[in-house]
């Protein structure tokens, strides 16, 4: 059979990443700050936009709002002018989006840009490894790690995560444990528990509730317990006072020993947050409130008034659109930018909604009874349910907030990663995990260095199903080498 060129016509579908559903991924993403800060860029730049407000109490000249837009026949577009509608909603992936589904992307497109250019990236200087490379981790994100890392049911990570909200920018401690517990519907044994546990993370002194015990805590990080010191530290108004006499009477002490406890207490560090990135204190707007009613069923409602209600400027747009070409040209771009704009800011909130109901009926027990009843939760869980792709309800949850009976509360507060178990017991978190397989090499010797093999069968031992592969990539994620890696360190120290 001879082989020759010929040419075929094929039909075929594909979903492509357009730049306007990639704005609207942003969109989607975006807290309720950025996107006023947004609304009111294109207010300023698109002269077919404009508030409610603005012609509040006049129906005859009230512009159409975006239903209008849809079937009014003024402004009319022809077929090759209209823009076509998306659906978030539908199983559409990107590379943008990971299974853990906290991680933020970059606003890469301008909404004025919209169906005006196809060029995604206009700065060919851009160095996005560059820029990976520059960020640094904020005090939230040390914390927040170390909080997977150590504590292991969801419900202590669930009240660490709470406490860390009431951090100062120096690293104090500022919440009072006994309106947390009554919030969250616990003891005061549980949540000081929790904040006893978190007082013992990196930077040294943080969660400390006042100065002086900032600075004990850092001293036992640093293995001193010597008693005389820690009097010291109890005396610290007397220390400002620079009285000395009495200082030597309460420690009994010589100048020597005084003076080099002094030299000590000046090496540590008063403020244990002051080295972090600590992102400037906003007031947080809840995105939809929670409430009760007296059947005890829970109603979901978006909070309608932390964002403006656009609509586009009829008037404006009949008073030119019979100008020249140029003009329409204009015109029309503006009108796209528009009505896509209103369009993905109305999908926004009901998916938005759409969430935050489904979050309520799974974690129904949580607003029932309190936080000893929250369920380990995936975005999985509610995706499947609304028919959404994770990677959208990922999205959704970054950087909500809801309002509850139960106090404010952020979306991603209410996942936590659940492990398969031989015992059946779904409370085993993933982040637990890694702590188990952290602690045992720790605690190796350079004569019996743990395999990966062996760190999964005594995982197994503890009832949880993990693979060796899967051992493995927890233990590269926590930054440790191989058992051949671990065994050459651990004979050349």
């Amino acid at each position: 059979m001879a082989i020759t060129p010929k040419l075929e016509i094929k039909q075929s579908q594909s979903l492509l990443m357009t730049p306007q559903l990639r704005q609207a991924i942003n969109l989607l993403q975006m807290s309720n700050l950025e996107l006023n800060a947004l609304i009111d860029e294109e207010l300023a730049a698109n002269p077919l936009l404009q508030k409610e407000e603005a012609n509040a109490g006049d129906e005859a000249d009230l512009p159409q709002t975006i239903d209008d837009y849809d079937t009014n026949e003024t402004p009319s577009l022809s077929e090759e002018e209209f823009t076509p509608d998306f659906d978030l909603s539908d199983r559409f992936d990107d590379s943008g989006s990971d299974n853990e589904g906290y991680n933020s992307l970059e606003n890469d497109y301008d909404w004025n840009q919209s169906g005006r250019s196809k060029n995604n990236f206009d700065d060919e200087d851009f160095d996005f490894f560059e820029k990976k490379l520059a960020q640094t981790p904020s005090l939230y994100e040390v914390l927040t790690e170390q909080i997977g890392l150590t504590f292991k049911s969801p419900k202590d990570r669930f009240i660490a995560r709470r406490l860390c909200e009431y951090l100062d920018e120096a690293g104090y401690f500022r919440g009072d444990v006994k309106q947390i517990a009554a919030q969250l519907k616990i003891s005061e044994a549980q949540v000081s528990k929790v904040l006893d546990g978190l007082k013992q993370f990196e930077p040294s002194g943080i969660f400390a509730q006042d100065l002086s015990e900032c600075l004990k805590l850092q001293l036992r990080a640093q293995g001193i317990t010597e008693s005389k010191i820690f009097l010291l530290l109890d005396n610290l108004p007397l220390l400002a006072e620079r009285r000395f006499k009495e200082l030597k009477k309460i420690c009994n002490c010589d100048d020597e020993a005084l003076n080099d406890y002094i030299r000590l207490i000046k090496s540590l560090n008063p403020k244990p947050a002051a080295d972090y990135h600590v992102e400037t204190a906003a007031t947080v707007i809840p995105d939809v409130f929670v409430k009760r009613d007296k059947y005890g069923i829970y109603h979901v409602e978006l909070n309608s008034a932390s964002l403006p209600r656009l609509l586009i400027n009829q008037h404006y747009y009949s008073e030119i659109k019979n100008a020249d070409k140029t003009t329409k040209r204009y015109l029309k771009e503006n009108l796209n930018s528009a009505g896509f704009l209103i369009k993905s800011l109305h999908q926004r909130a009901m998916n938005i909604l759409k969430v935050c109901e489904e979050i309520v009926k799974y974690q129904y027990d949580f607003f029932e009874k309190g936080i000893d009843h929250l369920k380990p939760m995936a975005l999985k869980d509610i995706a499947e349910k609304i028919e959404m792709h994770e990677s959208t309800v990922s999205r959704i949850t970054n950087g909500k907030y809801m309002h509850t009976p139960l106090g404010l509360f952020e979306l991603k507060y209410f996942f936590s990663a659940a492990a398969g178990s031989y015992i059946g017991d779904d409370q085993t978190s993933v982040l637990s995990i890694k702590h188990k397989l952290k602690k045992w090499i720790e605690e190796e010797t350079p004569e019996h260095i743990l395999s990966d093999e062996e760190l999964s069968e005594l995982l197994a031992q503890s009832g949880i199903k993990v693979a060796r592969r899967t051992v493995a990539k927890y233990r590269e994620s926590l930054g440790i080498g191989s058992s051949a890696e671990r065994k050459r360190a651990k004979r050349n120290r």
